[in-house]
């Protein structure tokens, strides 16, 4: 009996010992994410009431964690290490990613990179290994390896781990899936979480609520619903210039269609310094016998999807409540787009992209837009890279080899990829050319270092442009050519110390876009958005059959949307359009309005 007591004592004891080693571990873990977390003030003498809910709201992740990796490992100063290091690791690459595409970490991130082995190598590229690099690295895997070793670490007895290792699997199932109570403890109203507004959001909640608020949000979304008596009315409002438009029904010759979208393109001679006319020589002189202007894009400096997806689409993306990269977050992706209806016309659907097919999902969902064939990275040589990516000039080749390929009118939508980031590293280009750029004096080395890079490659896309159109030129049946930027390049030291003309941020910076016509080269001025240029394309193309692009390019012209953007006229409508058009919906109340518009 005196044993049993003693063992009981004994077992009390250790209890005690290892609660309370953990609570000091978790408030030396709270004071370390007060430090790294932007969003809390220090020193913590300065805290208020809210700072401390906010702290305690990050640190719940954190916490949990810790205890899975105690129950992993039975070592509390093993668990407290790595907790530690996942802390750094997320804090850093959220800072990075705040720096140079001016959003925060988010849970898409982490499925990209899990999922996706073009991904981890693509953002590696980003990575710098130095020798002091190096050595933090082999400190860190020494330091793991020894705390490992260290047998007097071991708080935990068999079978309180296994018990501990059920209760934390548990608790974070629960926490991931957003299971009760959490939703209650992060309730996104109370905390002014705001799903389309990423950057604010994080600040109000900090990184790691904010991805666990997220990762509830984005779990296999659907287009959310629209409102269809906001969009019935909105066509009825314009029902005989709708009825007008779809009386003039399709040419007889259909035209090949090339869309461009170039990486990273946009006019340098928006940054204070660079004179303009100078870059995009190309371009200007290709803009002057066709429509060009500046373009709206909801994207910066990468996220080369979303722009991707609103010209395809012709959907606003911020209509879609948040939805940050479609491809991956839509749960429904067999959805209505620009080249499923070019192929009821007809035409051949092709969709080329020097990087991996797996890339933001691209492989599965390029054929449920409709894309008859997608040539990928696979299909280009290692021959053809420049720099660090598939050149400009090997995709202009491909595309011009593609057009003679088929009897079809031909749809080719290309991504470029030469452009792409990092511009503080780029091997392999020539030193003489590079030299040559001219960058504004009032650049720091760095800055000069960063901006020759780019305009080095953006010279090569410029140049591509212009061999692309005078050889589509060239050809016997009538083509156009549309051709934009993505985004900004991720150029935060250049946009630092130089700024732009119109005194306005980057992040609010459009890029260039033309449509060229080889048959009708007459130059007019339109600034507009990204989800307008598949309306403005068909309707140069002639196609004028009732369909929502031929709809928006009505609304466009009647309500001003070029230049009204987010304070459009009957904004509620359009977005109610273009959610019932995305999934399939739409033609039955478009045929309503023509019937209509045919009585009257």
């Amino acid at each position: 009996m005196t044993a049993i007591i003693g063992r009981d004592a004994e077992a009390r004891r250790h209890l005690l010992r290892v609660t309370a080693a953990f609570c000091a571990h978790a408030a030396v873990l709270m004071l370390v994410l007060a430090w790294m977390d932007p969003g809390l003030p220090w020193p913590p003498s300065t805290w208020r009431a809210s700072d401390i809910a906010y702290l305690t709201l990050n640190a719940v992740p954190a916490l949990v964690l810790s205890l899975f990796l105690l129950a992993l490992t039975r070592r509390l100063i093993l668990a407290s290490w790595l907790v530690l290091l996942v802390l750094w690791a997320l804090y850093a690459v959220n800072a990075a990613k705040l720096t140079h595409l001016q959003t925060p970490l988010l849970p898409s991130d982490f499925l990209v990179a899990v999922t996706s082995w073009p991904a981890i190598r693509l953002l590696s590229s980003y990575l710098r290994f130095d020798g002091l690099t190096w050595a933090a690295l082999l400190a860190v895997v020494g330091i793991t390896i020894a705390l490992y070793k260290a047998a007097g670490d071991r708080v935990l007895r068999r079978r309180s781990q296994l018990a501990l290792g059920i209760a934390t699997c548990l608790l974070s199932i629960s926490l991931v899936r957003g299971s009760a109570p959490w939703p209650w403890l992060y309730d996104g109203g109370r905390l002014g979480f705001q799903p389309w507004s990423v950057v604010e959001s994080t600040q109000r909640v900090g990184l790691l609520g904010a991805l666990l608020l997220y990762q509830w949000e984005y779990r296999a979304r659907d287009v959310p619903p629209a409102d269809t008596e906001a969009a019935a009315n909105l066509l009825q409002a314009h029902a005989p210039a709708l009825a007008k438009r779809w009386a003039m029904g399709a040419v007889d010759e259909l035209p090949d269609i090339v869309v461009v979208q170039s990486e990273s393109f946009f006019d340098p001679s928006r940054l204070r310094g660079i004179p303009h006319g100078v870059p995009l020589k190309a371009f200007n002189e290709l803009a002057k016998s066709a429509l060009a202007g500046n373009l709206r894009v909801p994207a910066f400096g990468g996220g080369t999807i979303r722009t991707e997806f609103e010209v395809l689409t012709g959907v606003p993306l911020d209509g879609l409540d948040g939805v940050q990269y479609p491809w991956l977050e839509l749960g429904k992706r067999d959805l209505f787009a620009l080249p499923k209806l070019l192929a009821r016309y007809g035409y051949r659907t092709l969709a080329v992209h020097p990087n991996a097919g797996a890339f933001w999902n691209r492989a599965s969902t390029y054929p449920e837009l409709g894309f008859e064939k997608f040539i990928d990275g696979a299909e280009f040589s290692d021959d053809s890279i420049h720099g660090l990516f598939t050149s400009d000039a090997a995709l202009t080749d491909r595309i011009l080899a593609e057009l003679d390929a088929d009897e079809r009118p031909q749809f080719i939508f290309a991504v470029s990829m030469e452009a792409h980031g990092p511009f503080d590293w780029r091997p392999g280009l020539d030193a003489d050319r590079l030299s040559s750029q001219p960058v504004p004096e009032a650049l720091d080395e760095g800055g000069r270092f960063w901006l020759r890079n780019y305009l080095y490659l953006n010279e090569d896309a410029d140049r591509e442009l212009g061999r692309l159109a005078a050889a589509l030129a060239q050809r016997s049946r009538r083509t156009l050519l549309l051709f934009y930027g993505d985004h900004l390049p991720a150029l935060p030291p250049v946009y630092a110390q130089l700024g732009f003309d119109d005194e306005a941020p980057p992040e609010s910076q459009p890029v260039p876009w033309l449509l060229f016509d080889t048959a009708a080269r007459h130059p007019r001025r339109l600034d507009t958005h990204a989800w307008l240029l598949p309306s403005l394309l068909l309707e140069a193309a002639g196609l004028h059959d009732a369909s929502y692009f031929s709809a928006m390019d009505v609304l466009r012209e009647e309500l001003d949307l070029d230049h009204a953007g987010d304070e459009a006229e009957d904004r509620d409508g359009i977005i109610a359009l273009a959610r019932l058009a995305l999934t399939g919906r739409l033609d039955e109340l478009l045929n309503e309005v023509a019937a209509t518009a045919d009585a009257g």
